[in-house]
């Protein structure tokens, strides 16, 4: 269902508030996932004039329960993967970072007691057993927010979760199976959809988008698709069609078809799509949303750095905020142009 047009999104920088504070460097280690921000930082500069900040992602939860990746600025520290999950705690420090809407994904009163990465890239984060008192229907979300925000650093690969030293295989109050060594391939915000056969399809993550009085925001989501066919034709599928019923909104227009078959080079994937990507087409433009989630989709896939779009023979286009695309284009591309 092609629902874009229900939406304002005139310079595809319309997203959820969060104050960045001044002083930010750049992004460690990971590029960022999905995040946008509109804030002015004067707001806050004034009690940090003497604190250096760098830009980190929070995966908290929003109105619709879905794990949605939020970037903040935070101070800096040597100890960044215990530091981002101490801001994933309920009335901890992300509090006054929170927008309309937007909750932090473990209980009050949690302790992050540590956080150590061997050499094979699993972290493993040890909490108080206050993580135990997470409810029931937010047992999921709790675990994907703590994976997520840790995996945003190169050196995590993997993680495994302990309280009081002792890994926690499973949730002691739903016997939910947690497990150890997880990773973003076990997805987020996991939908089902229509598939009827989920033992015959695999997991693909894409990124749609979600709403909150006007502001949209980027929403990573793990759907299913047919095991055996092109995952990227079935990544850029499963983002034109997005699940049916619920938040969800796919910028794409439905009648978007690939021409070819996708081929990966080098770490390029090109793409060759239809004239309905035109958002306009006598102008032959393109809405910069469209480009982004194909970005943060393709780009997902380890084996993707860059995402080059053609449309009939041409590689040039101009995107609706009067930014030209031309050649490959990676998600830091994305994130420093404000797309």
């Amino acid at each position: 269902m092609y629902r874009r047009t229900s939406f304002v999104l005139a310079g595809a920088c319309l997203a959820v508030s969060m104050a960045l504070l001044a002083g930010c460097g750049g992004m460690a280690d990971r590029e960022p996932d999905s995040v946008k921000y509109v804030n002015s930082k004067s707001d806050l500069v004034k009690t940090s004039k003497h604190q250096e900040f760098t830009e980190r992602v929070l995966y908290l939860t929003d109105a619709n329960g879905f794990v949605v990746p939020q970037m903040v600025g935070l101070p800096k520290t040597n100890a960044v993967t215990k530091q981002v999950l101490n801001y994933l705690v309920a009335d901890g420090p992300v509090s006054n970072l929170l927008p309309n809407g937007f909750q932090a994904t473990l209980p009050s009163g949690t302790e992050v007691k540590n956080v150590s990465t061997d050499q094979r890239g699993n972290a493993t984060a040890d909490f108080s057993k206050d993580l135990l008192d997470t409810p029931a229907a937010s047992q999921r979300q709790a675990i994907q927010s703590i994976v997520w925000t840790l995996t945003q650093f190169q050196a995590v690969k993997s993680v495994t979760i302990t309280v009081d030293g002792k890994a926690m295989e499973a949730w002691p109050s739903t016997k939910n199976v947690v497990g150890r060594g997880l990773t973003r391939a076990d997805g987020i915000n996991q939908v089902t959809g229509d598939v009827a056969d989920v033992s015959g399809s695999e997991p693909l993550t894409v990124y749609y988008m979600a709403a909150n009085k006007g502001k949209t925001y980027d929403v990573p989501v793990t759907v299913r698709g047919t095991v055996g066919s092109d995952r990227v034709t079935g990544l850029v599928n499963a983002l034109i069609h997005e699940p049916a019923a619920g938040a969800l909104i796919s910028p794409m227009n439905p009648d978007i078809q690939l021409t070819e078959k996708p081929q990966i080079k080098n770490g390029t994937v090109y793409l060759h799509f239809n004239s309905a990507i035109y958002d306009n087409k006598k102008a032959k433009t393109i809405n910069d949303q469209v480009v982004r989630s194909l970005v943060l989709t393709l780009t997902g896939d380890p084996a993707i750095q860059k995402v080059s779009i053609q449309v009939g023979h041409a590689t040039k286009m101009t995107l609706e905020s009067g930014k030209t695309l031309s050649g490959a284009v990676s998600r830091d591309w994305v994130d420093a142009t404000g797309l």
